[in-house]
């Protein structure tokens, strides 16, 4: 085994300043009627998961859907993450159908 630092855990993490996250968010997704749909994934799932799972419930092709960040106004990118989106727990996506035309 390798000689490496501690990682301080509990009391004496938080003296250090190390912030304690959790591992786990609560994502919202908002459809055109106003309805939510509450998501709990980790921070290191990709989104691809929660818009596959969000078009299962709806029975709607994942295809014919768009899902946009509200807050930041950009479009989801599915092959990342939320942290690599920069999301908090809490943050809305906008799932709308896709215009065709």
């Amino acid at each position: 085994m390798g000689v490496g630092r501690r990682v301080p855990v509990g009391a004496q993490r938080n003296m250090l300043g190390v912030q304690n996250r959790p591992t786990r968010i609560l994502l919202l997704v908002e459809d055109p009627w106003g309805n939510f749909t509450v998501f709990r994934i980790k921070r290191s799932t990709q989104l691809k998961k929660l818009m596959i799972a969000y078009c299962d419930k709806k029975s709607v092709e994942l295809d014919n859907m768009r899902f946009v960040l509200i807050d930041k106004g950009r479009r989801v990118i599915p092959n990342l993450t939320p942290d690599e989106h920069e999301m908090e727990s809490g943050n809305v996506i906008y799932a709308f159908p896709a215009l065709l035309g």
